[in-house]
């Protein structure tokens, strides 16, 4: 939560030979790509609801390299990465700008069960942001170079309609001891580490836990290290956990204007859920350390 995924940018250097310091330019050049235009190919229809902005949507996703020579393959080169092939799916809001523009463009208006294929111009993905070749789950991907143009395939697997949830806290933090802990209470400017674990709020659930977006709870996952009543995390976590005692454990229920506001986020990649703007919040979290 405290280091949300944020991608490399790649600085020029725009100045004349002189003001670089003379003796010929050094400067790493970014290699011109020749971009294709983007191109939705719709393979097939699907049915029921069609994703419009604001909407849920879940849906798996493999995306390649484009190829200009492999025309008769839908332009796919190489694979950069795939939820196909780790069994799992995506789920975010489509059309508020928490994933890639060009699965926006290419998402909304999908059915669950239809089929797309998108060539994205790098500026519909990941620009001039670069990633080095990995391997997950014994499979390797591609690295994704500066400006490469990308191939995608989508499967809608469901359409939520944008819910208004009822009882969303207006303005004011709440917060539910469910265990009390030990010692002397949390007071602001302290430094603490705790456990977490992360929901999209839910007024229609009695626990108000709708979609878990994050945690770091599992075996190596690190504390989350921050002073209280700071601006380390978001304010309404921040504050929430003032008045905690060791090993308590607290569910806090955070407004939107004291979570992300208007910003939507990419969650932990783990869950694949991504918090949309305007989002409230609900936390469980445990007090590991204190002053």
């Amino acid at each position: 939560m405290k280091a949300m995924l944020k991608l490399f940018a790649v600085a020029v250097c725009a100045a004349v030979l002189a003001a670089c310091g003379g003796g010929g330019d050094k400067t790493p050049k970014v290699p011109v790509v020749v971009q294709p235009a983007y191109k939705m190919t719709e393979t097939a229809v699907g049915t029921g609801r069609a994703a419009a902005s604001g909407d849920l949507v879940t849906f798996t996703y493999v995306g390649y390299l484009y190829d200009a020579n492999q025309a008769a393959n839908g332009y796919r080169g190489e694979k950069i990465e795939s939820s196909v092939d780790i069994g799992t799916t995506f789920t975010a809001t489509v059309g508020v700008g928490a994933m890639l523009t060009g699965w926006d463009q290419t998402l909304i208006g999908m059915q669950a069960g239809g089929k797309r294929t998108a060539i994205l111009p790098a500026n519909l993905a990941y620009g001039a942001n670069t990633r080095d070749a990995q391997i997950v789950n014994g499979i390797k991907y591609a690295a994704i170079t500066p400006n490469a143009p990308l191939v995608y395939d989508f499967v809608m697997v469901n359409v939520s309609p944008q819910v208004v949830i009822p009882n969303v806290p207006a303005t004011e933090l709440k917060t539910i001891d469910v265990t009390t802990g030990t010692g002397t209470a949390v007071v602001s400017g302290q430094t603490v580490s705790v456990r977490y674990t992360g929901w999209l709020y839910d007024g229609t659930r009695s626990t108000f836990k709708g979609a878990k977006f994050d945690d770091n709870t599992a075996t190596g996952d690190a504390l989350l290290k921050f002073v209280t009543g700071s601006t380390d995390v978001i304010s309404g976590f921040s504050t929430g956990v003032i008045g905690m005692q060791l090993n308590g454990t607290r569910t806090i229920i955070i407004p939107a204007n004291l979570a992300y506001g208007a910003t939507a986020k990419a969650g932990n990649a783990r869950y694949g859920v991504a918090i949309p703007a305007n989002s409230a919040l609900v936390f469980d979290v445990t007090l590991v350390s204190s002053p």
